[in-house]
């Protein structure tokens, strides 16, 4: 066989193939269309693949009444949701903001498509998982000056604190030090959607947090200082309280104490 003739069997094999392969890729890249709803109307919508996901929206507060709040999206209806208990109600729903996923899609399309309510409660009939207190802290520490081995040194030290106050040993294991990234608005709006926090541990100012994030004035309760050591250079964040439950002071009473000042600045001994 002549060279060229050689060459031009190559070329047409390597087309097939790619044509074949095209079309593999083609059969199973199934297409799912999502769509996102809200008392009847139509919030958002896209398509999700084994190769592409969506992000799904969170629901604007125009939409949300005074003292109910947007949970997420689910793809039961509403009056099938578990709420026996928090662990279980957070099985049935995708919170706003997060991708969906064609895996999570699937079992759930009818005719290629999957359609998500949106979850909008009154906030004293959301299960919620019980914690004595929920300590939030800013983890970006280019920012913050903070990071997660110094946290665990406040988790350590706090359950001692709380344990020679008295406090049971299932409340002390309850306690949750949760960590919270992205910009101000991110951070605090995820505390918003959250709704367990009782104190912002590292962010900036009261009005950082509440012009610049989403915070309630009304819901900040105690501001104190907390100068932390980083690289050097001292960063001027604080711990602020939005709860005014018994627990919440308590811990407040730790967080604030010269003991941990100290460990995040000590210059300040």
């Amino acid at each position: 066989m002549k060279l060229r003739n050689i060459i031009v069997s190559l070329l047409g094999m390597t087309c097939s193939m790619a044509f074949l392969s095209g079309c593999a890729a083609g059969m199973f890249e199934e297409e799912i269309k999502v769509e996102f709803i809200n008392d009847g109307e139509l919030i958002d919508s896209g398509a999700v693949t084994q190769f592409k996901n969506h992000k799904s929206p969170v629901l604007d507060d125009a939409y949300v009444p005074t003292n109910y709040k947007f949970v997420g999206w689910t793809t039961l209806g509403l009056d099938q949701l578990d709420l026996s208990s928090a662990a279980n109600f957070k099985k049935q729903y995708l919170p706003g903001g997060s991708m969906v996923h064609y895996k999570d899609a699937k079992p759930y399309a009818v005719d290629g498509k999957t359609t998500y309510n949106a979850i909008v409660m009154h906030v004293d009939d959301i299960p919620v998982e019980y914690h004595y207190a929920v300590v939030a802290w800013y983890d970006k520490t280019s920012t913050s000056g903070i990071n997660a081995d110094q946290m665990d040194w406040v988790k350590n030290h706090l359950a001692t604190y709380l344990t020679n106050q008295g406090v049971s040993a299932d409340d002390v294991a309850s306690v949750d030090i949760r960590g919270y990234s992205g910009d101000v608005g991110t951070s605090t709006g995820q505390i918003n959607l959250d709704g367990d926090v009782d104190i912002m541990f590292g962010w900036g100012s009261v009005d950082n947090v509440t012009t610049t994030g989403s915070i309630k004035l009304e819901s900040i309760y105690q501001t104190e200082a907390l100068p932390v050591l980083y690289n050097g250079d001292v960063k001027n964040r604080t711990i602020h309280r939005i709860s005014d439950d018994d627990a919440a002071k308590q811990v407040m009473g730790f967080l604030t104490s010269q003991e941990v000042l100290s460990y995040f600045n000590p210059q300040s001994a």
